[in-house]
């Protein structure tokens, strides 16, 4: 009866061990460097930030895990920020793939970053007449 009861627990413990939380996405440090970039803004913590969104993006696919969502999306936003505006692009994109309901979101920020590279109607019509001053 003693070894019944053993045995029942043992089987339960193994059952129960099958059935873990699989991991569905990988983090990284992303907490610990959003915090610094944010509390403590340089050029280097902006820089550490950035090196783990890529580094997320390595180990999720190293260990066959989904990608974050927002991850795709910040990282563009990043490279926007540092005039990379084709990695900016490319990276919208990867997030719209992955998820599609960020879609109208993503398509805007597409549209903000080329409108960026266009000149604004003020700048383009440097040429204009100036106003004569009146003689006296």
């Amino acid at each position: 009866m003693n070894y019944l009861k053993i045995g029942c627990i043992v089987a339960l413990a193994i059952f129960l061990s099958g059935c873990a939380a699989q991991r569905m996405y990988y983090w990284g440090d992303y907490s610990n460097t959003l915090y610094q970039s944010k509390k403590h803004p340089s050029d280097q913590s902006n820089l550490g930030h950035q090196q783990a969104l890529e580094n997320i993006i390595e180990e999720s696919g190293k260990n066959n895990l989904r990608i974050p969502p927002g991850v795709y999306a910040e990282l563009g936003y990043v490279y926007f920020r540092q005039n990379k505006k084709d990695l900016a692009i490319q990276n919208f994109k990867m997030e719209k793939q992955l998820y599609p309901e960020s879609t109208l979101l993503m398509d805007r920020l597409e549209n903000a970053v080329k409108l960026a590279d266009k000149p604004k109607p003020s700048e383009s019509n440097t040429s204009e007449v100036q106003p004569s001053k009146p003689d006296k």
